[in-house]
């Protein structure tokens, strides 16, 4: 019991880190593809909220998506109201993301189904974008260009939450990634 805890703990501050650097790294490879600083046509780290929630749960995939947001704003010099905005973004639209398909398909998503994860890659990308939306447009009003790089951000959002979840499924069902999320769920 106590190592499936210290598990978690741990996992949840290497996911943080995890979603920190792959949003560093995806800024530095798709520079060129960049619609603004906080909207890209390509954000490959995007399925990185969502298999947060998959792997940890509601409440450490949040925790830790919140640890790479806070990084990043850390890095980035962000002001605090920012840092919290932009942490409340990215918990809520993986979470809406998840109640939004149990409401359409009846049932929990399934974390070896690549049907149900390109599913929620697509509700996501929709949640994220708007989320985001809505706390730049309180917190950081400069960055909310156009309403056209709503869209932008859905699609880029979209790539990297498709290109993820196939990537998720393989190493998933491949691994024994199912089995810690079957075992955390027995606890």
């Amino acid at each position: 019991m106590h190592s499936i805890k210290f598990e978690i703990l741990i996992l949840t501050l290497l996911g943080g880190v995890i979603f920190g650097l792959a949003h560093w790294f995806n800024d530095l490879i798709f520079r060129l593809f960049e619609f603004s600083d906080h909207v890209n046509w390509i954000y490959l780290p995007a399925f990185l909220r969502l298999a947060n929630v998959l792997i940890l749960g509601p409440l450490f995939g949040s925790i830790s998506t919140a640890v790479g947001v806070w990084l990043i704003c850390f890095f980035q010099n962000d002001l605090l109201s920012v840092a919290l905005l932009n942490s409340l973004a990215g918990i809520l639209g993986p979470l809406l993301s998840f109640r939004v398909f149990t409401i359409f398909k009846g049932r929990a998503a399934q974390i070896s189904f690549i049907q149900d994860l390109l599913i929620l890659a697509a509700i996501y990308s929709v949640m994220n974008a708007l989320t985001h939306h809505l706390a730049w447009a309180i917190g950081e009003p400069e960055e909310f260009l156009s309403i056209s790089q709503i869209p932008i951000m859905i699609f880029g959002d979209f790539i990297g939450a498709c290109l993820g979840a196939l990537l998720f499924s393989a190493i998933a069902n491949n691994s024994k990634i199912l089995n810690f999320v079957k075992k955390r769920a027995e606890d």
